[in-house]
């Protein structure tokens, strides 16, 4: 039984055959799958760029991280600059400011371990460089400390960490020296006898 129903359940293509419906839905299939690699490579495009921005910002942030950490902060009281200009300008008028130790910080110790009086720190200052000249202080990177570790096996010590200022801190094994066998053979040379002890001045003035 045919009828309305039977028509629209078999709809006629007229002047369409089976291998045109082929090539339409392998055009299709093509054009989809350009569209797929276009958007692809959209895509892929976009993650390299967002990727370069983000490790672009990675270094900017981490120069600025590094910058923050060589950040010193150097708070100098007024009395004190006034005290170091005039004690740095007593050294220059007599030629005791070599370069490499025209320092503030430096100039300040000095003038506190005379209690800010410039001539005595002067005669420290200048005791220091004849002191360094002597011994070839200034070119102590190039010594060759040979016995360091025999040194540090009879008399441990160390540097390690810093305290709630920010200071180092120095530690000292006590404990662990070994008094026996500690031997100071230039000392001894020096004396023209043997030593094997030392003297230790601890100095506590200002301790309260």
């Amino acid at each position: 039984m045919s009828g309305p129903l039977d028509r629209l359940a078999r709809p006629s293509f007229e002047g369409f055959t089976h291998n045109d419906g082929k090539k339409e839905s392998r055009s299709d299939a093509d054009n989809s799958e350009g569209e797929k690699k276009t958007k692809i490579a959209s895509f892929k495009k976009k993650a390299i760029n967002a990727g370069n921005k983000f490790r672009h910002s990675l270094r900017r942030r981490s120069k600025k991280k590094n910058e923050n950490q060589i950040s010193i902060e150097d708070i100098r009281d007024v009395q004190d600059l006034q005290a170091v200009e005039a004690f740095r300008q007593c050294l220059l008028d007599e030629d005791l400011l070599p370069q490499q130790h025209d320092d503030y910080h430096m100039m300040l110790r000095f003038l506190k371990a005379r209690k800010f009086d410039v001539e005595k720190a002067k005669l420290m200052w200048s005791d220091m460089l004849a002191w360094r000249k002597e011994f070839g202080t200034d070119n102590i990177e190039e010594f060759d400390y040979s016995e360091l570790n025999e040194v540090m096996k009879y008399y441990p010590q160390f540097y390690h960490g810093v305290d709630k200022d920010g200071r180092p801190v120095y530690v000292e094994l006590i404990g662990k020296v070994d008094a026996n066998k500690m031997r100071f053979p230039a000392c001894s040379i020096a004396a023209k006898r043997h030593l094997d002890s030392c003297t230790t001045i601890l100095d506590v003035q200002g301790v309260d």
